[in-house]
């Protein structure tokens, strides 16, 4: 009796154990991230069951570690900017005692415009404006691409030292237009008539 008592003690130690080291859905400890709407910031949740030393790092895609905080607690809410990091997939790792958690994060940067742009259709017949206003004294880069019945018709390239307005003529002989204009951060801004 008195060994299978100290039997079940053990397996109850084992499994006891095993359960800190593997966090399963429903588990009331472990480790999440939200992403913060309208921003690069993401935060990272952890609730732990003791209180010990926790080492929070962060790894790029080519497992380099760019970020690293430690401190002792059971858990912790810690919001973690992304703005200037590339595009990729991330993974978040959490170590405490005995126990190692990861999460995964696929961050894509917010394309932030760096010109104001506008398209409009003019009252006369195939007339389009497009008007461009800097808000920063570089020169801006931008591709400005006409389409007609979904067929590129004109294509051009500037760099704009200052702010920009253009109109541009279509020969009404197709229904849809539409004019997209890229600029040099990659944020493309179209109107279709």
């Amino acid at each position: 009796m008195k060994t299978k008592s100290i039997l079940i003690a053990a397996l109850l130690v084992i499994g006891a154990s095993v359960s800190t080291l593997a966090n399963k859905p429903g588990d009331e400890y472990g480790l999440a991230a939200f992403a913060v709407k309208e921003s690069a910031t993401y935060k990272i949740i952890y609730e732990g069951e003791n209180t010990e030393k926790v080492k929070l790092s962060v790894y790029n895609n080519r497992s380099e570690r760019i970020f690293s905080h430690s401190l002792v607690t059971n858990g912790f809410i810690q919001p973690l900017s992304f703005e200037g990091l590339e595009a990729g997939e991330y993974t978040v790792e959490v170590v405490a005692g005995k126990s190692r958690e990861t999460i995964k994060i696929n961050h894509t940067p917010r394309l932030i415009p760096s010109s104001f742009v506008h398209i409009t259709k003019l009252n006369d017949e195939g007339k389009y404006l497009v008007s461009i206003a800097k808000p920063k004294s570089e020169d801006e880069n931008i591709t400005l691409n006409i389409f007609q019945d979904n067929r590129l018709i004109y294509n051009e390239s500037n760099k704009l030292a200052d702010d920009f307005a253009k109109v541009y003529s279509v020969k009404p002989s197709g229904n849809n237009v539409t004019i997209a204009v890229t600029d040099k951060n990659g944020k493309v801004t179209t109107a279709s008539f």
